[in-house]
C-alpha cells in the first residue's frame, strides 16, 4: 500500500488573516479559499505541501480549545528550512511571539517559535 503526504491542518478562529501571516512571514502561497461543510478553508502551500487552515466546522465549535504551542506529546511541530534564521526571529520577535529555543550546531542554526494561532514552528538554517 502506497502512501504520499496530503495535508497538515491548522484549526483557526480567523483563516484568512492566518494564511496571510503564513505568506508574509514563510512566503507560503495563499490558494482559493472555500467553504467545505459549514468551515471557511483558507489554504496555503510551502514547497509543494499544503496547509489547510480553517474554521472548526459547526459541531465542533463548542469543543475547540485554545491551542498551545509548548512542547507535548503527539503532533509536535511543523518544520521550515530557511536562508536566514536570524530576519525570521527578528520578525517573529517583532511580532511579539514566544521564540522558544535557539540552537546552533555544526549542522544547522535552529530555532522554535509560535505562530498566532499556537503552532510550533521548527525554522532550520543549514549551514
Amino acid at each position: 500500500m502506497a502512501h504520499e503526504f496530503h495535508h497538515g491542518h491548522i484549526k483557526s478562529k480567523d483563516p484568512s488573516k492566518t494564511a496571510r501571516w503564513w505568506a508574509e512571514t514563510f512566503g507560503a502561497k495563499v490558494l482559493e479559499e472555500r467553504n467545505i461543510h459549514g468551515a471557511l478553508f483558507a489554504p496555503v502551500e510551502i514547497s509543494g505541501v499544503v496547509i489547510n487552515i480553517s474554521t472548526p466546522i459547526e459541531e465542533e465549535r463548542d469543543k475547540m480549545s485554545d491551542g498551545d504551542a509548548g512542547l507535548r506529546y503527539g503532533f509536535e511541530h511543523i518544520g521550515l528550512l530557511t536562508d536566514d534564521l536570524e530576519a525570521d526571529l527578528a520578525r517573529i520577535a517583532e511580532q511579539g511571539l514566544e521564540i522558544f529555543d535557539v540552537r546552533d550546531s555544526p549542522q544547522a542554526k535552529i530555532a522554535f517559535v509560535e505562530t498566532p494561532d499556537k503552532v510550533r514552528v521548527e525554522l532550520i538554517q543549514r549551514r
